[in-house]
C-alpha cells in the first residue's frame, strides 16, 4: 500500500486549512517506516534553502485518513497556531 502524507496550516481567518505544498510532505508504502505527529502534537515545518514551501509551527489540530481501495491511502495532517505554547519550554535547543 502507498501511504501520502501531506501537511497543511489551519488558517484562523477562514477557519479551514490552506492547501499549500509543504517539502515535509511525504510518500512511502506500508512496508517502509514514517513518524507521523498524533493530535496535540507540536510540529515545526522548516523551510531549509528554499524560498517557496511554506514554513510555520503549532499543534496537530486534526489526522484524516483517505483509503483508496487496497491501493493507497493519503494522511492530511492540519496544524493549527499554537499561541499558547510555550517553545522554549518544549525542547532546548
Amino acid at each position: 500500500m502507498k501511504i501520502y502524507v501531506q501537511f497543511q496550516e489551519f488558517s484562523a481567518k477562514t477557519g479551514r486549512p490552506i492547501d499549500h505544498p509543504s517539502v515535509s510532505d511525504f510518500e512511502t508504502t506500508d512496508a517502509g517506516f514514517a513518524l507521523i505527529p498524533n493530535v496535540g502534537d507540536f510540529v515545526e515545518l522548516v523551510r531549509m534553502g528554499s524560498k517557496d514551501p511554506a514554513a510555520y509551527s503549532g499543534r496537530v489540530k486534526s489526522r484524516l485518513f483517505r483509503y483508496f481501495e487496497q491501493d493507497s491511502c493519503g494522511i492530511t495532517i492540519v496544524v493549527e497556531n499554537a499561541d499558547d505554547a510555550d517553545w522554549g519550554a518544549l525542547i532546548k535547543e
